[in-house]
């Protein structure tokens, strides 16, 4: 009868595979590491030993074996918006069929507990990808030279090793301003997005285009979550609006929600239309109009850039707008 060479918690070591199989621990690691090749016999009979003895190999112990974690961390501001979850979804899906994994961090939109997430992560991860970092330039370089390779979406960062894939929302808000201006609506109100958000600046490059083009745009602090949404929609009245933009579709549901029990009809007494096309907003009441933007093609570009090969650019995906039914003519009466 074999002695057992259990750890102190139990569980079996790679001894005990070694002394099944009857070879050396170091061909038990190359076998199951997939290091230096050994013979299919040897191969066999160290894999049916493991798989006797229901041994699994330490992934820590793997890593510094391989040099590889084939494990990919992403960090997101926000893992309540389903903009982030859907971005999540492609990454994983494009991960997954490279045979790498996803370690996923979210930060409440904090840039503090942001930097912390993403320096810890990129300790054990071969790559690290920000959805939308808040964290200062400085810090976001300090994450970079952390990092075996770091990408990033809607952020854009000076720097010779970082990827990019950023959404064209100066594009977007264009289109929805040209939109509304089409409908007669000349006084519009954008509930502002996180004052930190590189995104949101570049919805702001486009507000500026539309108030040259003589609509008058108001500006109310607001936020990126449902409940930011509903708490500005009272201030966004007092401007007496007859739309109302919201920074994305998370927050315009929440803008939805506030108006119908204030019994402000939509689009009767005001548009309202956000960013992104969240999943849910085909399905609001009225329908969102929205400015579209494919998490599945942004997850994809992002995966690209984690290749060995890919250079440190910038892509740039654009989106369309979708028109719904909570915009309409600004001729009718307002309240």
């Amino acid at each position: 009868m074999r002695k057992s060479t259990r750890d102190r918690a139990g569980r079996v070591t790679i001894h005990d595979v070694a002394r099944l199989a009857e070879v050396s621990t170091a061909t038990v690691s190359r076998v199951l590491s997939g290091g230096k090749p050994v013979s299919d016999q040897v191969a066999y009979r160290v894999r049916a030993a493991a798989a006797e003895v229901g041994y699994r190999p330490n992934p820590a112990a793997q890593t510094l074996l391989r040099g590889s974690s084939q494990t990919v961390g992403v960090v997101a501001p926000d893992l309540g918006n389903p903009y982030f979850a859907e971005i999540l979804k492609g990454i994983s899906a494009e991960a997954a069929a490279d045979g790498n994994h996803t370690l996923v961090a979210g930060t409440d939109e904090d840039p503090d507990r942001e930097y912390r997430a993403a320096i810890e992560l990129a300790r054990w991860v071969d790559g690290l990808l920000l959805c939308a970092p808040r964290m200062s330039s400085p810090r976001l370089k300090e994450v970079a030279a952390a990092s075996r390779k770091l990408v990033l979406i809607n952020r854009v960062l000076r720097h010779p090793s970082v990827g990019a894939v950023v959404v064209d929302y100066h594009h977007g808000v264009r289109l929805l301003c040209e939109h509304l201006g089409s409908l007669g609506h000349k006084r519009i109100v954008y509930l502002e997005g996180p004052p930190n958000a590189w995104s949101d600046q570049q919805r702001q490059r486009g507000f500026r285009v539309a108030e040259a083009a003589g609509q008058t745009i108001i500006r109310v602090p607001c936020g990126s979550a449902l409940r930011d949404g509903y708490d500005a929609v009272d201030e966004a009245l007092t401007h007496r609006p007859t739309a109302l933009i919201a920074f994305n579709d998370h927050v315009a549901v929440g803008v939805l929600s506030r108006l119908r029990e204030l019994g402000v009809s939509v689009p009767d007494d005001v548009s309202v239309a956000g960013v992104d096309d969240a999943p849910m907003s085909a399905h609001t009441d009225p329908g969102l109009t929205t400015y579209a933007v494919s998490t599945v093609e942004l997850g994809r570009l992002a995966w690209q850039h984690f290749s060995p090969t890919a250079p440190a650019n910038t892509t740039h995906l654009a989106g369309e707008l979708v028109v719904r039914a909570s915009t309409a003519r600004a001729t009718r009466r307002r309240r």
